[in-house]
């Protein structure tokens, strides 16, 4: 096999992501306690060395070392998502790490006494930071850093292949090593490997290592023999076997003052300062790299024309760019700055959306069980809150519910109740709907609405035998929502009047989805919401035809009984959900369009609704499957603990090469035009047409002399309806929710 070793990816700055026009305002803009962007009051917010940030969970972390050496930690405010907590101790002395990896938060703390340890966080409302295993025995991280930080001991961490890597400087000499997880574990474990020289021979290195994942591959980069940017040297790492490999170093010597990476989907994003050790200016910059572009490479972007003693600290959340750094001054205050990398906020992306676009066109993001945020792994589904799907651009919330003997309603999973140790009630997660439609302080006209899905949890003997009770529990909790303070309703309700409503009818409000039975005394189309109590419980492809006459095509399996391995699993469930994007995406353009291919203008207002969740036996067959475990992937025990990705990855790239592939071809390139089976009638009225373009944007063909306009091919409307998922937020690279947004926008 050739290895390539000399050629490296070409950088730009990466502004026109997601094949879109940019935002309107792509500059930086300062968040925390001031205009200057501080994270901390007073002296709290101040770092001898670069922090450590990530995004986790909804939310940022940052985690530093005070002027004293004692490490602090804090997240950002679910209620205000521009600023942080007050920051907590971490209890230790040293330089710290931090990685989210695969919904853990981990912590790598270089100790001041000169070891190594390693901490995991599990639940983000709590402060208990657990201790697993040593980093290694055989040596340690160097642990001594100084006052001033000039970032020579400082270690560096990343996420490669679903394992955390560390590259450390010792007596000169470049070494790494692998934290590999445990296979099939409701909690994280694992076993440090250990360390091992990056090269042999070796050079002697006297800089700070620094990794990145650029364009899929891990790469390190530290300096050698001198501080000159000239000397960095830059490895890429290919196998466990045969794991490094020198290349050229594609920041060109800015790694030398340490780099930081994240990615987001085909970008890669780095955050540097300009011009290593030799510069004074300390000016902080970015850049991107797109594994799709391969243009020359572009002058880096200065994040808000600020400064930093070390190199700027960059992680993405919610569709923005994050930038945390220690400014250049003597009090090396932390400091915040952020820029939109999406042409819309995924917290009001709907607002770009045309107001008559019916709901029936949208290619919605949704969850499966919304509020399953259990520590019961098995009914966990979830970790990010309502507030959190919501600012991520979630607008399908499936809700299962249970009427208890006071007449509230409380939200389960399979029986188990939900917000424990109290309960979580339907009014409490409708709040938190309400706030994210209409924010207070903000006039403006809502853009947003939340499609709520509501199924009875209890599947008892009288729960059948008396729908009408769970009916009208909710119906009374519906009905005692107070109406906007300008009278419009809440909910929408009523699909008698309008059975496929557009968006404007429905923005500012709840569109109730509804799985659980009607009183049976009321007539059908007089009953509340959307009614899909026909439901097929565990089936890969169905139809239901509601009272008002509206089709909605759903797929839904989600239970795996038999013996399967976890990637026959994934197989299985991801042709369901591929079969049901394929049907939707062939269904016709909107009504006001001529087309001539015998399809119903009705079929444009048919629904789909598509699962990404499912499990597998955890007791009897297979390999343990729990939600987490498909949705977002696992190490296999079938074959030797290979990695197999989850429905989240796997949906992603499914639509990535169709949008490729079939989504973004012209509209003529599968036009017959020059098909030599034509007859001469047929030729000679190729020939009287000529091909224009719309107002929308399609390509349709005229007769010439004035002749009546005929449309040889329709303009094809992209929807792939409501597609619902466990963790969307996972793995934490992953872009699926803002992919499946993109969808809505090629149509446009």
């Amino acid at each position: 096999m050739h290895l390539n070793t000399s050629a490296g990816p070409s950088w730009h700055i990466c502004i026109n992501y997601h094949d879109s026009e940019p935002p309107r305002n792509m500059s930086w803009e300062p968040h925390g306690l001031s205009k200057s962007g501080f994270i901390q009051a007073s002296h709290h917010g101040q770092s001898r060395t670069m922090p450590a940030v990530v995004a986790h969970r909804g939310r940022l972390w940052c985690m530093w070392s005070d002027l004293a050496g004692d490490i602090w930690y804090t997240c950002t405010s679910e209620e205000k998502e521009t600023e942080f907590l007050p920051r907590k101790p971490l209890g230790e002395r040293g330089f710290p790490l931090m990685a989210a990896l695969d919904g853990y938060l981990h912590a790598i703390v270089a100790l001041d006494s000169g070891h190594t340890a390693h901490f995991v966080l599990d639940d983000d409302n709590s402060s208990r930071w657990v201790g697993l295993s040593p980093v290694f025995q055989a040596t340690s991280l160097p642990g001594v850093i100084p006052i001033q930080p000039s970032s020579k001991s400082c270690p560096a961490l990343a996420v490669f292949q679903h394992q955390l890597f560390i590259a450390f400087v010792e007596d000169g000499v470049l070494f790494y090593t692998v934290w590999v997880p445990d296979v099939n574990t409701t909690r994280p474990s694992g076993k440090w490997a250990v360390p091992q020289r990056v090269s042999v021979p070796s050079p002697q290195f006297n800089g700070a290592p620094a990794l990145a994942v650029i364009n899929g591959g891990l790469h390190l980069f530290c300096s050698a023999e001198s501080d000159s940017d000239s000397n960095v040297k830059c490895y890429k790492y290919y196998h466990r076997i045969t794991p490094w490999f020198e290349v050229s170093d594609v920041t060109q010597g800015r790694s030398a003052r340490g780099v930081s990476a994240t990615s987001y989907g085909d970008s890669t994003y780095l955050g540097f300062i300009q011009d290593g050790p030799a510069d004074r200016s300390h000016g902080i910059y970015l850049s991107s790299y797109s594994r799709k572009d391969t243009s020359e490479a572009d002058t880096p972007e200065p994040i808000a024309r600020q400064t930093a003693a070390d190199a700027p600290q960059i992680t993405v959340l919610n569709g923005r760019i994050h930038c945390i750094f220690n400014d250049n001054t003597p009090t090396r205050d932390l400091r915040w700055y952020s820029r939109p990398i999406l042409k819309y906020d995924l917290s009001s992306w709907m607002g770009q959306v045309p107001g008559d676009t019916l709901l029936s066109q949208l290619t919605i993001p949704g969850t499966h069980d919304s509020c399953a945020r259990s520590n019961i792994p098995y009914v966990r589904t979830q970790y990010l809150s309502i507030k959190q799907q919501l600012a991520l651009g979630i607008r399908f919330l499936d809700l299962r519910l249970r009427r208890h003997d006071d007449g509230q309603l409380y939200l389960y999973h399979g029986g188990v109740p939900l917000g424990l140790p109290g309960r979580l009630s339907f009014q409490a997660v409708m709040d938190d709907v309400w706030s994210f439609l209409h924010p207070d302080g903000l006039p403006q006209r809502p853009t947003e609405t939340v499609l709520i899905s509501i199924d009875n949890d209890d599947h008892s003997d009288p729960q059948k035998e008396y729908p009408q009770v769970f009916y009208r529990a909710v119906e009374s909790a519906i009905l005692a929502t107070p109406s906007y303070e300008d009278g419009s309703p809440r909910w929408f309700l009523d699909f008698s009047k309008t059975p496929t409503p557009t968006l404007d009818q429905v923005r500012g409000r709840a569109v109730l989805i509804r799985r659980y039975c009607a009183d049976p005394s009321l007539p059908p189309t007089s009953c509340q919401g959307l009614d899909l109590s026909a439901w097929v419980n565990d089936s890969p492809d169905f139809t239901i035809v509601t009272p008002t006459g509206v089709r909605v095509h759903l797929q839904d399996k989600w239970r795996f009984l038999k013996r399967i391995p976890l990637e026959d699993l994934i197989a299985t469930k991801s042709g369901y959900v591929q079969k049901i994007m394929t049907r939707a995406m062939r269904r016709p353009s909107p009504p006001d369009e001529d087309y001539d291919d015998g399809e119903s203008e009705e079929e444009v207002k048919d629904w789909y609704i598509n699962f990404c969740s499912a499990v597998g036996d955890p007791t009897n067959h297979g390999e343990v499957a729990q939600a987490k475990t498909v949705a977002v992937g696992a190490k296999s025990g079938w074959f030797g603990g290979r990695w197999i990705e989850g429905m989240n990855i796997v949906t992603r790239e499914y639509m990535e090469t169709r949008k490729e592939k079939e989504w973004l071809r012209d509209d003529d390139d599968d036009d017959d035009d020059d098909n030599d089976t034509d007859d001469k009638d047929t030729k000679d009225m190729k020939k009287a047409l000529v091909t224009v373009t719309n107002r929308n944007g399609s390509r349709i063909r005229i007769k010439q002399r004035g002749e009546t306009r005929t449309r040889r091919r329709r303009r094809r409307w992209y929807r792939l309806g409501v597609v619902n998922m466990d963790y969307p937020e996972l793995p934490e690279e992953n872009d699926i929710v803002a992919r499946l947004i993109d969808v809505n926008f090629l149509n446009f």
